[in-house]
């Protein structure tokens, strides 16, 4: 009886650092599931700043491509007008 006893002791101590593990496993599991959503919304942050960014660059290429058109038509005229 004393065997059994403590076989069912044994059992019941390595039961519960089973569950003290399961716990820690669960804990690390959210805390993995926490860090992932972040990055995610992280890398969703950056994907939008690049394409405003992006939109931005192409605005002042615009920009920038008219004011060389008009510079380059203003000294063709200026060349033309040339006495």
């Amino acid at each position: 009886m004393h065997r059994a006893f403590t076989a069912i002791e044994s059992l019941t101590e390595k039961e519960k650092k089973l569950d003290d593990v399961l716990v820690l496993l669960t804990e690390a599991q959210i805390a993995t599931q926490q860090q992932f959503q972040e990055t995610d919304r992280r890398f969703h942050e950056t994907d939008r700043r690049i394409e405003a960014l992006a939109q931005k660059l192409t605005e002042s290429h615009l920009q920038l491509d008219e004011r060389i058109k008009n510079l380059v038509s203003t000294i063709g005229e200026f060349l033309r007008n040339r006495p």
